[in-house]
């Protein structure tokens, strides 16, 4: 079903399915995929939200307006509300009239926008997104995109060259050691279902040791996802101990500052 979705259009979804458990929903909803959508492109979103502000308003929002249930584990795969299956058929649609081949993130963003009596539409427009002001500001990038000078290649996407160097500020003052990527352990507070990392507490009475339970990570500027069940490219990468760079960003950005690091 996603062939033709980039990586970054998959981890909307990952993450949308992500936040949909932490809610205690039996189906991924519009507003889901929204906290998705914001979560893993933050280019995108910064681009016509242009707020911190407004990106956690929206989120506060969906938390103010949402029955909370028991959470669902991350294991369960939970499915598709009908609105959402058709958010999805309008950015496959999206991304056919923009003639693109794959469909992104922001053929993902179009298509909430044309679901508009959904929450996640509802949520955009209330912030001054039309689908009308969408759909000229995409194909005016699609016209410049061959013109940029500022575009460079990561996992075979596109990335703004301008959005890199501001992640690569805080991560060069760390050093990196390549190590293979294992589950962590996690807990979970039983009252809420909040995942903590601290496992010292692991002897509290208001946890629950959970093996694993932390099955993934994402390098810290592509978001290229660090598993051991997604081939050898997945399997390694480099860490400052916290956070976490594929191989191929910190080769391309890190590696010549770091040699002799290893």
């Amino acid at each position: 079903m996603f062939e033709r979705y980039t990586e970054k259009a998959r981890r909307v979804i990952f993450f949308a399915r992500y936040e949909a458990s932490q809610f205690g929903s039996p189906y991924i909803e519009t507003e889901h995929l929204l906290l998705g959508l914001l979560r893993e492109d933050k280019a995108l979103t910064n681009r016509f939200l242009r707020s911190h502000a407004l990106v956690e308003a929206i989120r506060k929002e969906i938390e103010e307006r949402t029955t909370l249930r028991e959470r669902t584990s991350t294991s369960v795969d939970l499915p598709l509300s009908n609105e959402s299956k058709r958010v999805l058929a309008y950015a496959a649609e999206e991304a056919e009239r923009l003639g693109h081949k794959h469909i992104g993130t922001e053929h993902l963003l179009l298509g909430l926008l044309r679901e508009k009596d959904a929450f996640a539409a509802h949520l955009l427009n209330s912030r001054g997104l039309s689908l009308d002001r969408v759909r000229e500001i995409v194909s005016e990038l699609q016209n410049t995109a061959g013109q940029a000078r500022d575009i460079l290649e990561i996992h075979g996407e596109d990335w703004d060259l301008s959005y890199v160097q501001a992640q690569l500020v805080e991560l060069r003052k760390f050093a990196w050691r390549k190590r293979q990527w294992q589950p962590l352990d996690t807990l979970v507070e039983i009252s809420s279902g909040r995942i903590f990392f601290d496992v010292t507490l692991k002897a509290d009475a208001e946890f629950k040791l959970v093996t694993g339970g932390w099955p993934r990570e994402f390098c810290s500027v592509c978001h290229w996802e660090l598993s051991t069940d997604g081939g050898p490219e997945h399997a390694d990468g480099y860490t400052n101990g916290r956070e976490w760079l594929c191989t191929e960003c910190y080769e391309k950005f890190l590696g010549p500052l770091n040699k002799g690091s290893e």
